[in-house]
This record gives structure tokens, sequence and C-alpha cells, in this order.
């Protein structure tokens, strides 16, 4: 996310963020059940169709800046033991 400080920033920020509410809203639709932001972090990091959907919708090109993005928008997800414990029992995360 941008600093906000200028207007144009606010509005990148503002759409990022109703981007990423909608993005989680349609895994939740998709799995037919209400997911975490942790869930949805882990969807994304399994499911490659899911990453791509979400970068066409954010105007993103890599995963890098895809993840950093998720990661502004919830900080959060960084410290979250399932997050850390999906990690560690993967043996490679094709990303």
């Amino acid at each position: 996310m941008l600093d906000n400080s200028t207007p144009s920033a606010t509005l990148v920020n503002n759409e990022t963020e109703h981007l990423l509410l909608c993005f989680c809203t349609y895994c939740g639709l998709l799995k037919g059940k209400k997911l975490s932001l942790q869930n949805i972090f882990v969807l994304i990091l399994k499911d490659e169709r899911l990453r791509n959907i979400l970068k066409n919708l954010l105007s993103i090109d890599n995963n890098y800046e895809l993840f950093k993005t998720f990661l502004s928008f919830e900080p959060s997800i960084a410290d979250s033991k399932y997050i850390t414990k999906f990690l560690n029992t993967q043996k490679r995360v094709k990303i």
C-alpha cells in the first residue's frame, strides 16, 4: 500500500483494499464457508490459479508484490502460527 499523503495514493489504497476484500469474499463463496485472512493467504500460497486471479485484479506482475500487498493489508498474518506451521510442513512451496 502507498503512503496516504496524496489524494491519488488514498484512492489507490482504497481501491486495493476493496479489491482484496472482494477477493476474500470470492474465496469464501468458492469454498462454501467463511474463511479467515490466514486461510485465504494459505489458499493463495497453494493455488496458482487464485494467485493469478488476485494478481490480475490488483494489476500486479509478480508474486512478491502480491504477497507484499496482502501482508501490508493485514500485517498480523506474518506473525500467525498457522502460516508458520503451514510453511514449515511444506517441502517446497511453488511460488
